[in-house]
Formats: C-alpha cells, sequence, structure tokens
C-alpha cells in the first residue's frame, strides 16, 4: 500500500508558513545583532551606581581615614573588558557616546571606552588647590574601543588621529574643597571648569563630577556634552555604510583613586 502524498495546496501552505518563520528569524536576528541599541547605560545611572558601590566595597584598603595625600588612578579596582561597552563597566575609564545612521539600518548610540587613564590628585588641607599642584587627567586616545574594529580603525585613522594626537587630558582649574561637605561618602556633586585637550586642541570647559570619599578609596565620575567635534578640529569618520554621524559628541568618565604608598 503506497502513502498518499499531500495535496498541492497544503504543501503550499508548509511553504508559506515556513518562509514566515524564517523571515522572522532573520527579523529577529537583525535586530538583536544589528538594529539593537546595546549602549551601556550613562555614568549617572543606578546601574553605573550599583556597578561602583560593588567595586568600591571589594577593592577597598584598610589603614586610610585621612582623605589628604597624593592619590592615583587604581589599577586594581575593577575589571575592563568587552561587557563595558555595553553594560555598567565598574572600573576606571574614560569614553565618549555619539550618534551615527548606518545605511539600511537606521540611528544607533556608538560608545567608546578605554580603561587607559592616568592621573594624579594631591590634596591638602582638604583642598584640590590648581594653584599649587597641577591636577591632571590624562587618556590613551588610541585603546579606545567601540563594539566595532572597523569603526576602531577608522576613528584613529580619520577622526581623532591618534598617530599624532596619542592622548587627550583634561586640567582642572578651579579648588575643589572637601572640607565643605557633611558626608564625603555619599558623595557631592558640582560644576568644575578645567582645561579639555583633544586632538591637540585645548578649549576651556565645564564638566559637572560626582566625587566621594569612603575612607580609602576616592571615587570621580562625571560627564560632558554635548562637545562639538568641529571645535576641536575633529573630522567625522567616513565609511560605506555610515550615511551620517552627529557633529555632537557626550564625554564620559569614571576614576577611582588610590592613597599614593
Amino acid at each position: 500500500m503506497t502513502e498518499e502524498k499531500p495535496p498541492k495546496k497544503k504543501k503550499l501552505k508548509i511553504l508559506a508558513l515556513g518562509a514566515l518563520l524564517l523571515l522572522a528569524l532573520i527579523v529577529f536576528l537583525t535586530w538583536f545583532f544589528v538594529i539593537r541599541d546595546t549602549s551601556p547605560a550613562s555614568v549617572t545611572s543606578s546601574e553605573a551606581t550599583d556597578a561602583r558601590n560593588e567595586t568600591l566595597s571589594s577593592c577597598s584598603a584598610e589603614g586610610t581615614e585621612d582623605v589628604n595625600g597624593t592619590w592615583l588612578v587604581a589599577s586594581d579596582c575593577g575589571t575592563f573588558d568587552q561587557n563595558c561597552l555595553t553594560e555598567a563597566c565598574a572600573t576606571s575609564f574614560a569614553g565618549f557616546r555619539i550618534k551615527e545612521e548606518l545605511v539600511g539600518i537606521g540611528g544607533k548610540t556608538v560608545v567608546g571606552r578605554t580603561p587607559n587613564v592616568t592621573g594624579t590628585l594631591v590634596i591638602d588641607e582638604n583642598l584640590i588647590n590648581p594653584e599649587l599642584d597641577r591636577p591632571l587627567i590624562t587618556v590613551d586616545m588610541a585603546s579606545l574601543i567601540t563594539d566595532n574594529s572597523a569603526r576602531d580603525n577608522a576613528l584613529r585613522n580619520q577622526a581623532i588621529e591618534t598617530a599624532k594626537f596619542p592622548t587627550a587630558a583634561f586640567e582642572i582649574k578651579e579648588p575643589i574643597d572637601f572640607s565643605e561637605e557633611t558626608d564625603l561618602a555619599a558623595g557631592f556633586t558640582r560644576e568644575v571648569t578645567g582645561l579639555l585637550t583633544i586632538h591637540g586642541v585645548t578649549r576651556e570647559e565645564k564638566i559637572t563630577i560626582s566625587a566621594s570619599f569612603n575612607g580609602n578609596t576616592i571615587l570621580i565620575f562625571g560627564e560632558l556634552g554635548p562637545i562639538m567635534l568641529s571645535d576641536y578640529d575633529i573630522e567625522k569618520p567616513r565609511s560605506a555604510v555610515v550615511l551620517s554621524v552627529e557633529d555632537n559628541a557626550s564625554m564620559e568618565f569614571q576614576i577611582f583613586f588610590k592613597k599614593a604608598s
């Protein structure tokens, strides 16, 4: 006895259903891997706060209760990896955010970050005094990464030109008085004037920073924006798949300091 073949209409329905399922899968995968905004929450978000608090509890050392002294960027507070490009990052870093529009995809927020941040803070009589010591934070721009290596190359070669301008820096130009604060562990937020140098161009900028001291670690984080690329003579990166890049970006940073031994 031979098995009956399904009617032609039934075959067409099965094929149509399969095609729809395949199309749905393609749409989902395109959204998940290409269109979906995977940029991490900002440094002022609750997610970032939770990540920082976890790092503060794990990297704090005993023996320091005085905020006065020389403080260096801590290299052992948290770990920087690829997750820092999509999630709240629990270590020291500096970076940027900018919007771009891609062919056939649409708008996307691009985040670039690097853990290669150095700097020194000298606090005397509870005061960071730029007239006595130069509070300077330096960022290695050649190590900035995003979630796309091709974009990273365009960023280094076309926009920031890291072969010519390998670092960026921010120099604080007004005092920060820790003695004015009643709860240093809870932290405080204020606007600070300084000199921002990017791509060989130095401009005075005002940055809103938040700072805290838990007894042995100083944490400073904040953001600045919008920063006009044209103000720093930065050309927008060019690519066959990029329709446009906004002229303004925002800068963000998060730095843990430990007292120099």
